[in-house]
């Protein structure tokens, strides 16, 4: 029989020291980083990712609660190839928090799955992740498949790869808490434990709760008087079920509320509201022929309500502190999404871990929008409505050979889409006029794609790897992109109901290089895809004399707007790049990590003068570093440090707002006092590094005029959490 080799895998996130010692270690007495054993755990789908071949991370517990870093958003941002806005997702506006792997997906246009416990977990409207819904302290795992292998399992987001957060249920009779404190008013404090359990069932509750007065983004000689820090509270509270009727069958049931809220957003009269509902659950009943069922669902239902500011006059970064701030639209958007997934794992022969499956998902919208003149005025009242229906069907495995080492993986996936029951009402109001109603029904819509992916993994000998994978993908626009018109300040940015899935065609070829000792080890992936029907967001005008003739008859006043904004189809584009991924054992006590992503992202052909070709996208740096050092200092003590840098990449691929690059340190560590406490700490930001995570705004392509309009904004400044942890 084939010999099976076993890959020894370290993301570049553990900067950590291996705090199980530290965790539990009182019966430790060697001063020595605890070896943390191989992790072999489902992305959502039983898949074994030791065995895929593509580049996969997997970020245990021990790491993760180790982290300097204090969100789960900034804790994702530290895995190489992975992309997160600088700036905390809470102080963000729901539409402008960045996700992207390997260049796929910005604030308008995300195309990487997210996933908690299997189940898609991006905003289902506007596709973006609410990363303070999955609190640091539930996270039992993080699993990332890089790139677009996984689309044969996942479908639609997959583009650019998959991150799927394991979640862990309330310790077994045990009761564990914790609270920090940190800059800025910061307070993160929360609870789980057990409230029952019988021999064939379990019923746990957690809750986390964090709030902030946050930071003033916005340099001062650009402030205007009432321009306030973006203060924000989260509450999440999770009731978690598991079943166990027999040694073979395993089921859970899920549910979790969260409510999150931004109470200023820049302006003092601007705030942000998101209310979740999720129920989900899921199971496997495995046969005596070793084959399985597994299934997961999910209903949800989700609230985004929004108060935009305007300013009069307009806003202008040069005379900044004489605009007087008012309501210029009010948003209150109510989505559900229902969705499910079944499949049928066996072995077959040469044929292992082969799924038969289907899955489906139904995401309806119904999204209200008031605009408001500057006395006050209720100047339109938008009503988009939409359904978006997708079903996919797909079978997967991997045939092992039997005299050689090598692995052929396998993906066929047929996807289809609707888009249904759209349409754009309301009326546009004018002063001492009858109100002048509009009623568009928009076209429906169905396309079809068929997915599939070939990889081959070739092991070598027990210490190197080659592997090499093609596929085909495709990505569906997002409702936020195809219905929702909106207004901020005097910028407009249009829905485009006529939007087309993107579809790609990628490659990739790695290896992975370990030691005989499995003390040190390499991976290099390199990458290219090729994507049509790119959507990207062009700016159709950007001064008053431009916009007024694309405004008439909307309800706005003429003059009102200087900037309109639409996402489109622009063209053709290609994503390319490198990984490397690296960690050593210097010592018993000392591991370091290294990674480097480079990344080039450009439109090889475009329909559109704001979308030129053969640069590089907006919100795509060309690269960035990671790396990091964990230290067990003491039996006790923890020490660990993580530093990212990454060069000025422009925000949009108009090239007309740049941020700055820079070089960031965070340290943490952690204490433990007895088998009962910890205490833990960290500094995010160590230097104080001064920078704009959002750039200045200038009137031109690579313009060195600057704009008036842009409001620039900083990443977070030095940041200190303190904090302990107890578990009963």
């Amino acid at each position: 029989m084939r010999k099976k080799y076993a890959r020894h895998r370290w993301t570049l996130l553990s900067l950590l020291a291996a705090t199980n010692a530290a965790a539990q270690n009182t019966q430790n007495t060697a001063n020595e980083i605890a070896t943390l054993s191989p992790v072999t755990v489902s992305a959502g789908r039983g898949i074994d990712l030791e065995s895929l071949p593509f580049s996969t991370s997997v970020i245990p517990r021990e790491e993760v609660m180790n982290s300097p870093e204090t969100s789960t958003d900034q804790i994702i941002n530290k895995i190489p190839g992975i992309f997160v806005n600088q700036i905390p997702s809470t102080s963000l506006h729901p539409t402008g928090s960045t996700f992207s792997i390997r260049g796929f997906g910005t604030s308008t246009n995300v195309n990487t799955l997210v996933m908690v416990d299997g189940i898609p977990f991006n905003d289902p409207f506007f596709r973006t992740v609410n990363w303070a819904r999955i609190p640091k302290n539930s996270i039992e795992s993080i699993e990332v498949i890089r790139g677009g292998g996984a689309t044969s399992l996942w479908g639609n987001l997959a583009m650019g790869g998959v991150v799927n957060i394991v979640t862990c249920p309330p310790q077994e009779d045990k009761l564990s808490v914790y609270s920090d404190y940190g800059s800025y008013s910061s307070l993160n404090a929360g609870f789980s434990g057990q409230i029952f359990k019988t021999d064939k069932m379990s019923l746990g509750i957690s809750y986390d709760r964090s709030q902030t007065q946050g930071y003033n983004a916005t340099p001062e000689q650009y402030r205007n008087p009432y321009m306030t820090a973006t203060a924000s509270q989260v509450n999440n509270l999770t009731l978690y079920s598991i079943f166990i009727p027999s040694a073979d069958s395993k089921y859970y049931a899920k549910l979790n509320l969260n409510e999150t809220s931004e109470t200023t957003a820049t302006w003092q009269n601007a705030s942000n509201q998101w209310n979740n509902y999720v129920l989900s659950a899921g199971g496997t009943t495995r046969f005596a022929d070793n084959s399985s069922i597994n299934f997961n669902a999910w209903g949800a239902f989700q609230q985004m309500k929004t108060t935009n500011s305007g300013q009069t006059p307009t806003f202008n970064i040069f005379t900044p502190r004489i605009g007087v701030p008012y309501m210029s639209q009010n948003e209150t958007d109510n989505y559900q999404n229902f969705g499910m997934s079944v499949f049928y794992q066996k072995d077959f022969g040469q044929f292992k871990d082969v799924k038969f499956g289907v899955d489906g998902r139904v995401i309806s919208s119904d999204d209200n929008i008031n605009q408001y003149a500057t006395n006050g005025f209720n100047s339109a009242n938008l009503i988009n409505k939409g359904q978006n229906s997708f079903q996919g069907l797909f079978v997967t495995g991997t045939y092992k050979f039997q005299d050689a080492p090598v692995d052929i993986n396998f993906g066929l996936r047929e996807d289809f889409y609707q888009v249904t029951n759209s349409s754009l009402s309301g009326n546009v109001y004018t002063a001492g006029k009858a109100p002048t109603p509009i009623d568009a029904p928009l076209a429906n819509n169905s396309y079809a794609s068929f997915n599939p992916t070939l990889g081959i993994k070739y092991y070598v000998n027990d210490n190197f790897d080659l592997r090499a994978a093609v596929y085909r993908n495709f990505a569906a626009p997002g409702m936020n992109q195809l219905y929702r018109t909106f207004l901020s300040g005097s910028s407009i940015t249009i829905a485009n109901p006529n939007l087309a899935p993107q579809t790609n065609f990628g490659q990739e070829i790695g290896f992975d290089l370990r030691t005989k000792e499995k003390d040190a080890s390499l991976s290099v992936t390199v990458f290219n895809n090729n994507l049509s029907n790119f959507i990207d967001g062009a700016t159709m005008c950007t001064t008053v004399a431009t916009c007024n003739p694309l405004i008439a008859g909307t309800g706005l006043a003429a003059g009102s707007i200087t900037s309109l904004r639409q996402n489109v189809n622009a063209g053709s584009a290609t994503l390319r790049g490198y990984e490397i991924l690296g960690q050593a054992t210097l010592s018993k006590t000392v591991k370091v990590n290294l990674g480097f992503t480079q990344t080039w992202a450009y439109l090889t052909s475009s329909d559109y003068v704001a979308s030129p070709t053969n640069e590089q996208l907006g919100q795509v740096p060309p690269w960035m570093v990671n790396a990091g050092v964990q230290w067990q200092a003491t039996p006790e003590l923890a020490l660990s440090g993580q530093l990212q840098s990454f060069p000025a990449f422009w925000n949009n691929t108009a090239h007309t707002q740049l941020n700055d690059g820079a070089t960031l340190v965070n340290l943490g560590f952690r204490y433990q006092l007895d088998k009962t406490v910890q205490l833990y700490g960290n500094v995010q930001n160590l230097f104080n590094v001064n920078y704009l995570a959002q750039g200045m705004t200038y009137t031109a392509y690579q313009s060195s005029a600057v704009s008036s309009s842009g409001v620039p904004s900083m990443g977070p400044p030095r940041w200190f959490t303190f904090g302990v942890r107890a578990t009963f």
